[in-house]
């Protein structure tokens, strides 16, 4: 079986949609961004960004979807917090990206594998796709304080783990 994977980002007041090269953050809403040309100013957040898991091609099922930072550091006053939860889930509907705190990405961005779904597909953890589709949207937002250094050398890594049968 041959599936193909990619993330999609979803941006502007009327969604529009694009396949994500890179999840740079930054202080504007926007797709595949160079952050030292949208930098965020310490003590603000960058925009949100919406991202969703993309799947075609030939598979049985995707489930399981659980994604984490899997490395790169956080500098003094940094956070990236994110919707991603393996309890209490419930799917979000797409709203226009913000840079104001986020009211939909308000938990920390897990550091470890959390061994269980933490995305959910069609609305639910325990979700799965049969054919091509989407996962739920996967929103995240890097936050500052007044104490975060400049610069944008500070490169994460988001992992992301799912079951194809």
């Amino acid at each position: 079986m041959a599936e193909t994977f990619a993330i999609h980002e979803s941006n502007g007041t009327a969604e529009t949609t694009s396949v994500a090269s890179n999840i740079n953050y930054g202080s504007t809403d926007s797709a595949n961004l160079t952050p030292a040309s949208y930098p965020i100013t310490a003590s603000e957040n960058s925009y949100e960004k919406w991202e969703r898991c993309y799947w075609s091609g030939t598979f049985n099922k995707i489930e399981n979807l659980q994604i984490w930072k899997s490395a790169g550091s956080y500098v003094t006053g940094e956070s990236i917090d994110t919707n991603l939860t393996t309890t209490g889930y419930s799917q979000d509907s797409y709203a226009t990206p913000t840079d104001s705190t986020s009211t939909v990405a308000d938990i920390v961005m897990p550091t470890a594998d959390p061994a269980a779904a933490n995305m959910g597909i069609a609305g639910s953890l325990t979700g799965n796709l049969s054919s091509a589709g989407y996962s739920d949207y996967w929103v995240t937002q890097l936050q500052t304080t007044a104490t975060t250094p400049p610069g944008d050398v500070n490169q994460k890594t988001f992992t992301i783990q799912y079951d194809e049968s």
